[in-house]
């Protein structure tokens, strides 16, 4: 854990959208605020009026990163990227949610390089 949060340090005080609520463990973690959800309703799939809401919030600046499982359709997390500059990321939710988080391990080291490539460069 130390030398996870080592490597995430550059992470404290950044600001998060999320498509679902299912990262408040991580991003309280790693001190990374979540500051909107693309969800409005948990579960339901972002209407664009909420889109359209969320493109405005956002349009200069209040966000560092927008985050979404690989399970999530990416159409809404693009979407507002795109209009908004945020960078958008993948993050594995479980081992084997991506190639790269094969045990818990290597989950928590992807997880971090992941937020760290879209949040350092952006």
């Amino acid at each position: 854990m130390t030398r996870w949060e080592a490597a995430a340090a550059s992470l404290r005080g950044k600001r998060a959208i999320t498509h679902h609520t299912s990262w408040v463990y991580l991003l309280s973690w790693l001190g990374i605020e979540e500051v909107a959800n693309l969800e409005a309703v948990p579960g339901l799939p972002p209407s664009a009026a909420h889109l359209s809401q969320l493109t405005t919030q956002f349009a200069n600046g209040g966000a560092d990163v927008i985050i979404r499982a690989p399970y999530q359709h990416g159409k809404a997390s693009e979407w507002l990227s795109e209009r908004t500059d945020i960078p958008s990321v993948v993050l594995p939710l479980s081992v084997g949610g991506t190639d790269g988080a094969q045990d818990l391990f290597t989950l928590f080291d992807d997880i971090v390089a992941r937020l760290k490539g879209a949040m350092d460069d952006a």
